[in-house]
């Protein structure tokens, strides 16, 4: 029996927004040649900078593409599934080709455990079927990205030099200008997200009275990043994971469901924000295991350009038991729910740190451990809000009456709800100011502070 083809199942299989954007945008029958199905699978020819071999088992949706691509699924296969998905006649029945026929025999034989010499030959014929140049092509491309990424971060380090050497005083206008094509360049050496971090600073000069120390320490850390990858031998394996990931490299999800750690808690829901970054809206939802007190991150994304549309929605402010699986990582942090166990639970309390001094605590012992970890989630118990300057400051104090920094913005909600009287303050700490999320009080319950206006 095939797996049902649906939005959230396409979504699941991309491994990353960029991937699905991009294959929805393939999902037009004038990209295509050759389409056809049976009941074993779909295929198809994509024109892109070549024309490129499409398959997908139907049963298993398991992908093979000739394309270049080391994310898998590739946007072609995730194209060519949006394009069956959109009606039963876009990809018309028909027999398969013999490098279709190929495939399939090696599915077979590998479902079959075809450890044979038979079914090894069939696997070495198919794979020289689907790609003419075979396996040592691939290594070839390996080797040839390894060397283009090398030297992007040259030009990158460089480049770097270049800036503290001339010093921070004048970024703005040009020279704000050349930092964007540096980003351009590291996109080009294959590093996007060496090159989204490095978009995101170019906000960061002249945003607020001390920013030019909270830009030499975000510099800095690309600086290690770039470091690191040079050495990446010399790192553990779980620290090489997340170097990969920080560069932009992700894991396939056939690599997470084998590698990934699965935790079985009672996971509290919350909080969850939306923002724009690298031309897609990215959703985070935070997290908390009740028995473990792990935090977790689960990501979601959407085209930029209209109002986001995310395929799962998750019960904020609600306690469910759920399975989840976490990225590998020094301090694993991002997540994805496998399975929901029990149905959700209106959220009572929260467990929370009592105090900043713990919550910061706990921050450097994940930085100690993964320096390229950008967010972290905040639940303080018996927090108050402040407002100074007739709302041109917003603090929010613990107990202890130590104070942190809330984001830039009108926070009225926030400090109408809490009327004066400590609550259980739910926010993300990006290593500078609180942005809020949520709230308990005492009286009033789980209240949700993030809405995005569409």
């Amino acid at each position: 029996m095939e797996t049902a083809l649906t939005p959230a199942v396409l979504a699941s299989l991309a491994p990353d927004g960029q991937v699905m954007k991009a294959g929805q945008e393939l999902a037009n029958q004038r990209h295509w040649q050759t389409l056809g199905q049976d009941e074993r699978a779909f295929w198809g020819e994509c024109q892109g900078s070549a024309l490129y071999r499409v398959c997908i088992d139907k049963l298993s949706l398991k992908t093979s593409c000739t394309c270049p691509s080391r994310k898998i699924p590739c946007k072609h296969s995730i194209g060519l599934l949006y394009l069956a998905m959109s009606s039963a006649d876009t990809v018309p029945v028909a027999a398969p080709p013999e490098w279709v026929e190929t495939w399939l025999k090696r599915r077979t034989a590998h479902r079959q455990g075809g450890d044979q010499p038979r079914a090894a030959q069939e696997d070495k014929g198919a794979a020289l079927a689907m790609t003419p140049e075979g396996e040592p092509e691939r290594q070839r491309r390996s080797q040839r990205r390894q060397q283009r990424m090398l030297r992007g971060l040259e030009r990158f380090d460089l480049w770097l030099s270049d800036v503290l050497r001339n010093g921070l005083a004048d970024l703005q206008g040009e020279t704000l200008r050349q930092w964007e094509q540096e980003a351009a360049a590291l996109d080009d050496a294959q590093l996007p997200g060496l090159a989204s971090r490095l978009r995101a600073l170019i906000a960061v000069p002249y945003s607020h009275p001390n920013w030019p120390e909270s830009l030499l320490r975000q510099l800095g850390k690309l600086a290690l990043l770039s470091e690191a990858f040079r050495y990446m031998e010399r790192l553990e394996p779980e620290l090489q994971e997340d170097v990969r990931q920080a560069l932009g490299l992700p894991l396939q999800s056939e690599e997470l469901l084998s590698r990934g750690e699965r935790v079985r808690d009672y996971w509290l829901f919350l909080g969850q924000r939306v923002e724009q970054r690298d031309q897609l809206w990215q959703q985070r939802t935070w997290l908390l295991g009740r028995q473990t007190g792990r935090q977790a991150l689960l990501l979601q994304y959407a085209p930029a350009g209209r109002p986001p549309t995310f395929t799962e929605h998750y019960p904020l402010g609600s306690e469910q038991e759920a399975e989840l699986i976490f990225w590998p990582s020094a301090y694993p942090q991002r997540a994805r729910l496998l399975e929901a166990i029990s149905p959700a639970m209106p959220l009572g309390s929260s467990p929370g740190a009592a105090s900043f001094a713990e919550f910061l605590a706990t921050v450097a012992a994940a930085l100690a451990r993964q320096p390229w970890l950008e967010r972290f989630l905040c639940v303080l118990s018996e927090a108050t809000p402040i407002c100074l300057d007739k709302g041109q400051h917003w603090y929010l104090r613990d107990r202890h009456e130590q104070a942190l920094p809330l984001s830039r913005g009108p926070h009225w909600q926030l400090l109408a709800l809490a009327g004066g009287h400590p609550v259980t303050f739910i926010g993300e700490w990006n290593g500078e100011e609180l942005f809020p999320l949520a709230m308990i009080s005492p009286t009033g319950g789980f209240q949700s502070l993030f809405s995005f206006k569409k």
